[in-house]
């Protein structure tokens, strides 16, 4: 007999065989032992979840000579010839390659047909979700009112693409994927019916990558099996599916959070041109992540059954984040696995996102409530003061030089900064900020722009879990000013396009929505480019300041037009 593989030599025979699922079973096995049968069922659910051998088992159940009873004998004839794939009167159909109207039509003349040597004829029909609306209109009459003695079994991994008109005329049954602990105990017993040997840590791995799907489950210790003949361990496992190997991932958390990029990076190049497969390493490494939820100081520990040889590392750097940063953290690898799906150079990603992670984890303080003084300082990395670095991010624009009133020549009038209109009157209307108390709850005028400038790095953070584009626009502007209630940003004057974009309606409403609530009252801001504030002090230094000539002397601003009049004796001549 030629060769089967694992999951056909094994496939169940009887409901009490099934792995989960015990919500169907249970319910068919009642519904065959009081002969209450339905003439058409839907089987629903992920792949490898036991959709065709629930069917298969259904259709050696109603023609087995036991009839009715809830599980098929197993050694009667019909029985026997089911099993084997042989009799006449159980049809498997594919729908993904017999969809059309012409092969509905060509099943619709067969019912007719009474069974020639069992109790019931029984359909399969396979990816029914694959049938044309015209097939699936040509078969509406049948599947409602099939031929005596005819049963439809239709099998689905997407049940929404199907008509509600096939839906409501089947039992319908929903498959769950299966735990991690029924797929384990399920490849423990097909090791013993083989007679191999393997690692714990080997099974529950198998178990874990398996998604839910025993079929996967078996395909998997398939191909360990011919790559190790004597003993199937952990780093087997690793090998053939191209999971990345603990002591890397231990090794490349480290790096992480211990802020060392050129190692990190090294590592990242060994997983890529070692094989690995770079979406079992972004889910570990979002696993490991995830866990480490529960290994901080004070929370329950996850069980060693669901560590999947994750435990050393989850001790060793448990305690060391605090959760806002685990939660960065994974937020970050939860976009790079939908980065890396069609990236055409995923080391790149990669790279990049490692050093964004590096970012999260050292370059910005983590989330904590508005007012608090109190640092989140979890990973034992120093940092500069807050105010140090605010004060290097965030360089004030050069002081405007100011005479006094008799001083300024005739005629001559200040400039005036440009101001937009909505913020304008804000600013004119908004009294100055009343002083408050250490909670947080209102700071002077002064002490509430110290504040900005020392959390704007978390005021961006918590824009980018708003909206991610507004965050976009407003990361290259600079605080430079808080009058009143208005908030001044400043951008560079390669960014152009950022302080137009900021100051659309939609994005200045949420920024301005982000520092009120930071600020506890509402605030406005107001955004312009540096060109724009400097050209205006440059402008009234021009006007103010006292030039000096080449020779020394001092050389001060030219008269105005009605001055020069005046001197000369000159008189305005209508140029009509």
């Amino acid at each position: 007999m030629a060769y089967l593989s694992l999951y056909r030599r094994h496939r169940p025979l009887s409901f009490s065989e099934m792995t989960g699922q015990e919500h169907i079973t249970r319910t068919l096995s009642n519904a065959l032992s009081s002969g209450r049968l339905a003439h058409a069922y839907l089987f629903c659910g992920p792949r490898g979840t036991g959709k065709t051998t629930v069917a298969k088992i259904l259709a050696r159940s109603v023609n087995c000579d036991q009839y009715p009873a809830p599980e098929p004998c197993g050694t009667c004839p019909a029985c026997k010839n089911i099993a084997a794939g042989v009799s006449m009167d159980v049809i498997e159909m594919d729908a993904a390659s017999n969809r059309g109207i012409d092969e509905i039509r060509e099943l619709r003349e067969r019912t007719r047909y009474v069974s020639g040597e069992n109790r019931f004829k029984v359909y399969i029909i396979d990816e029914a979700h694959m049938l044309t609306t015209e097939a699936c209109n040509a078969f509406l009459k049948t599947l409602e009112e099939p031929p005596e003695k005819v049963i439809f079994i239709l099998a689905t991994t997407d049940p929404s693409r199907l008509p509600a008109t096939i839906v409501s005329r089947c039992q319908r049954f929903d498959f769950h994927l299966l735990t991690t602990e029924q797929i384990r105990r399920r490849v423990e017993q097909i090791l013993q019916l083989e007679n191999r040997q393997s690692d714990r840590e080997a099974v529950s791995l198998i178990a874990r990558l398996a998604d839910g799907s025993l079929r996967d489950a078996l395909g998997i210790l398939e191909q360990c099996s011919a790559y190790s003949e004597d003993h199937i361990s952990a780093e087997h496992v690793r090998t053939v599916t191209g999971a990345t190997m603990t002591d890397t991932i231990e090794a490349l958390i480290g790096a992480a959070l211990e802020n060392k990029p050129e190692a990190g990076l090294e590592l990242i190049e060994q997983v890529v041109y070692g094989g690995r497969d770079l979406q079992l390493l972004v889910r570990d490494l979002t696993f490991v992540f995830s866990r480490l939820l529960l290994h901080q100081e004070g929370g329950a520990k996850s069980e060693p059954e669901k560590s999947h040889g994750f435990e050393e590392v989850l001790e060793k750097y448990g305690g060391k984040l605090s959760r806002d940063l685990i939660l960065e953290a994974v937020e970050l690898l939860h976009e790079v696995a939908n980065e890396l799906r069609h990236a055409r150079y995923p080391q790149f990603i990669l790279e990049i996102s490692f050093i964004r992670l590096l970012r999260v984890l050292h370059g910005s303080r983590p989330a904590m409530a508005a007012g608090s003084r109190e640092g989140a300082e979890a990973i034992g990395v120093e940092k500069a003061p807050p105010e140090t670095a605010a004060q290097e991010t965030v360089p004030a624009p050069p002081a405007r030089a100011k005479k006094p009133p008799d001083e300024k020549p005739a005629g001559t009038v200040p400039p005036q900064e440009p101001v937009s209109a909505a913020s304008d009157s804000s600013a004119s209307e908004s009294p100055p900020l009343p002083a408050g108390d250490d909670s947080g709850t209102l700071s002077p005028e002064s002490d509430l722009f110290s504040k900005l400038k020392q959390d704007w790095p978390r005021i961006i953070q918590e824009l980018k879990k708003k909206q991610k584009s507004t965050a976009a626009w407003l990361e290259p502007a600079r605080l430079t000013e808080l009058r009143g209630r208005l908030v001044c940003l400043s951008y560079p004057a390669e960014y152009t396009i950022h302080q137009i974009r900021i100051m659309e309606n939609s994005h200045r409403k949420l920024v301005e929505d982000v520092l009120s609530a930071f600020c506890h009252l509402p605030v406005n801001i107001k955004a312009e480019l540096d060109e724009q504030v400097y050209a205006s002090s440059a402008e009234g230094q021009a006007e103010d300041a006292v030039q000096e000539s080449p020779g020394g002397e001092e050389k001060k601003n030219p008269p105005s037009a009605e001055e020069a009049r005046q001197l000369f004796g000159g008189k305005l001549i209508d140029p009509d």
